[in-house]
């Protein structure tokens, strides 16, 4: 990352330049959310995630709402990270490993399991025949506005960042009418 020359605005229009537009109202249909799941099949962590707020990837500002689906017996890799994560069962049962200690808690369908920013964490479907869906809130969005998201997997820790764009994507940007 090189630096590059700072700008000096006035105030009033720096008002202006962040001003968030007013969100609206957005609803999902849990059908459509069901046949949006079926047709992946094999995203990583078997989410999906739901979008239509003003701020891309988020269902209000600063939140996601991600559906995660775990097969039989499926469990994912203990891991943690820079957000918070507010579960609810949906269908199913989750066996939820948390904090250092990897305690399992138990979750049926309908219960609220939160985890903090940076508790160790991994979720399993202990069901030999039944599929486990939840529906997982987290303050990812917030996160990576603020070039604060960081993940460990594996004892391995990163900052996750999107490149910037080229100098010609730049240009094509700019050269795009609005």
């Amino acid at each position: 990352m090189r630096p590059t020359h700072g700008e000096i605005i006035a105030y009033s229009d720096y008002l202006a330049q962040t001003a968030q537009a007013r969100v609206d109202p957005v609803a999902w249909k849990w059908a459509e959310i069901e046949t949006a799941l079926s047709a992946w099949p094999g995203n990583p962590q078997g989410t999906l995630a739901l979008g239509g707020a003003s701020e891309r990837g988020a269902v209000a500002p600063g939140l996601s709402l991600v559906i995660q689906a775990l097969a039989p017996g499926e469990t994912t890799a203990s891991h943690r990270h820079s957000f918070w994560h507010l579960y609810i069962v949906r269908s199913g049962r989750a066996a939820f490993s948390l904090g250092a200690s990897s305690e399992q808690r138990p979750a049926g369908e309908g219960d609220v399991v939160f985890v903090p920013a940076w508790c160790p964490h991994a979720i399993g479907n202990p069901d030999a025949g039944t599929g486990l869906i939840l529906l997982r809130l987290q303050n990812l969005p917030q996160h990576a506005a603020l070039g604060s998201l960081v993940r460990e997997d594996g004892g391995v820790t990163r900052h996750i960042y999107a490149e910037p764009p080229s100098a010609g994507q730049r240009q094509a940007l700019a050269a795009t009418p609005a």
